[in-house]
């Protein structure tokens, strides 16, 4: 069924509960369970949607340890984002509507306790909220179409219904073994709650086949207060190969021969061409983040598996990751290489838009670009419906021309001398 389909009939149920004076989400159980089987076989339908429910999740779920309850609260800002699109789509002359407090105390406890506050302007932007008084309120200065609240409130709707696969997928799969970057990433890759339940559970698996940090064979690492050649003590070392789940010393001179196979010629990142990077890095670092500590000292050393994140030398951060437990290890010289090129093909360029002295606003994840405010270019991302976030704070901003202007070879260096 298309999306077309799926606005026409969730119109039709509105008019319908409209015309008892009732303003509210969704209740129609046949619609809402259509709907449901639909994005559960077709996850790809929240693309026609246009309503970034994957990544607004994802962000709702970084950092979150009790995934099922924070998949509750997010599904809870869905459903009153799927509100407020209905509200603005019933009565479009109530002018209150076109503002909302931020630091009210429903955005708090409801919202905010949810997403992070770039997500929700996010969200809100699809109804044409655009931040104000350094982001205090939310105002619509041009309010959108009827047919684009509509669908936006359908978005939601299917959002909401997503969080409600997750949780179940995540009752299923072991809560506390799975992280909310690996239920994202299988879910979209794989089609319905069984398959994506199995991939999951050999996931935890694997997980618990993995030594943990106190455990007899690494307890030495920790508390024997040894040190290695660089005069400083050595982090985690796992027993078992992240590729192949072999143990280490079953590898030829070091090398895992499935790593070795994936890998392909890796350019110098000096050499890379415009658009180039991507296609030179098989393997299990491309789904990692850089870390902004990296881009804030200029170096790189450490991979958290858990978090899937690459960090500086001397980052606070890692010393959490390894009082949690978590798998850190130190990048060799290829990995290292690996790492910046994969690296390079993400890397956001300036738009034409930003000036010399300018910060940038925003950033299009699709495109790659850093825009300037009120940029025409960026109008033109929007209607294509690319994922065009705002960057609020100064910091950041800097942080981002930082990164765009950065090259990344000085990242390759020995951070250690």
């Amino acid at each position: 069924m298309s999306a077309k389909t799926l606005l026409a009939e969730y119109s039709s149920w509105l008019h319908s509960a409209s015309t008892l004076g009732e303003i509210a989400p969704c209740t129609d159980k046949e619609l809402i369970d259509r709907l449901r089987q639909i994005i559960l076989e077709e996850p790809d339908l929240h693309n026609s949607l246009r309503n970034d429910a994957f990544s607004l999740i994802d962000r709702g779920l970084q950092n979150k340890a009790d995934l099922l309850s924070a998949l509750k609260d997010i599904a809870d800002a869905f459903q009153t984002l799927e509100q407020a699109s209905l509200h603005l789509y019933c009565t479009p002359w109530r002018k209150e509507l076109h503002t909302i407090r931020t630091f009210s105390g429903h955005y708090v406890h409801v919202l905010g306790a949810a997403l992070p506050q770039d997500a929700l302007f996010m969200a809100f932007k699809k109804l044409g909220y655009e931040p104000q008084e350094n982001g205090t309120c939310l105002a619509i200065r041009v309010q959108p179409s009827p047919q684009t609240l509509l669908g936006s409130a359908l978005g939601f709707l299917a959002a909401q219904l997503e969080c409600r696969i997750l949780a179940d997928i995540v009752l299923c799969s072991g809560p506390a073994l799975v992280s909310g970057t690996d239920l994202i990433r299988e879910r979209r890759s794989w089609r319905g709650e069984a398959s994506c339940m199995e991939r999951l559970k050999r996931l935890t698996v694997e997980a618990k086949a993995a030594p943990s940090a106190k455990s007899p064979a690494t307890l030495d690492i920790y508390e024997s207060g040894c040190e290695d050649s660089n005069g400083e003590a050595p982090l985690y070392r796992a027993e078992f190969c992240d590729v192949c789940h072999k143990p280490g010393d079953q590898h030829v001179n070091g090398c895992c021969k499935i790593r070795t196979e994936h890998l392909v010629e890796i350019k110098r990142p000096g050499s890379l061409q415009p658009g180039e990077g991507r296609g030179h890095t098989l393997g299990p670092q491309v789904d990692y983040a850089m870390h902004d500590c990296v881009f804030l000292e200029k170096s790189l050393r450490h991979r958290c598996a858990e978090c899937r994140a690459f960090h500086s030398l001397s980052c606070p951060v890692v010393g959490r990751c390894k009082g949690l437990g978590h798998r850190v290890t130190r990048l060799t010289t290829s990995e290292k290489l690996e790492a910046v090129v994969e690296e390079q093909g993400k890397k956001h360029q300036l738009h034409f838009c930003l000036q010399p002295g300018h910060l940038p606003h925003y950033r299009c994840g699709n495109c790659r670009q850093l825009h300037y405010i009120n940029c025409e270019g960026l109008l033109e991302c929007r209607r294509q419906g690319h994922n065009a976030n705002m960057i609020m704070l100064e910091k950041d901003q800097r942080l981002w021309l930082q990164r765009s202007l950065m090259d990344m070879s000085v990242l390759c260096k020995d951070s250690s001398k």
